[in-house]
């Protein structure tokens, strides 16, 4: 199974942060605004070098198993967005606000196969 580490943030939908739609991510998906308040989306944007288009592993669509020690950051999450071409090696959780979100999660590690038993 290939296993990517990357740094992890989070981001909001809002103009500053993304464009001048920030309801829609760069797939043409629309972000439902109270299902993402209620936390029953988990989307995140990828930094370009780990996007299919740009030569890298992942696609939009894909579901990618995430495994941190903090409990907010791991799970089972999808593509949808993609971050800013500055960036490289980060995937960003799109979140209606931090709460109990880190601001930066360093060693996230992905794939798109399950890849990490509890012990």
């Amino acid at each position: 199974v290939a296993v990517w580490e990357v740094l992890g943030t989070y981001y909001n939908p809002v103009a500053r942060q993304c464009d001048a739609t920030p309801f829609i991510t760069a797939d043409g998906s629309k972000i439902n605004k109270s299902r993402l308040k209620k936390e029953q989306i988990k989307w995140v944007a990828l930094s370009r070098d780990l996007l299919a288009r740009w030569g890298g592993p992942f696609d939009y669509g894909d579901t990618l198993y995430v495994h941190h020690t903090n409990e907010h950051v791991r799970g089972i999450w999808v593509v949808h967005d993609s971050m800013n071409a500055r960036f490289r090696k980060r995937m960003d959780f799109l979140r209606w606000t931090k709460g109990k979100f880190p601001g930066k999660a360093r060693n996230v590690l992905i794939s798109t196969k399950p890849f990490y038993n509890k012990r």
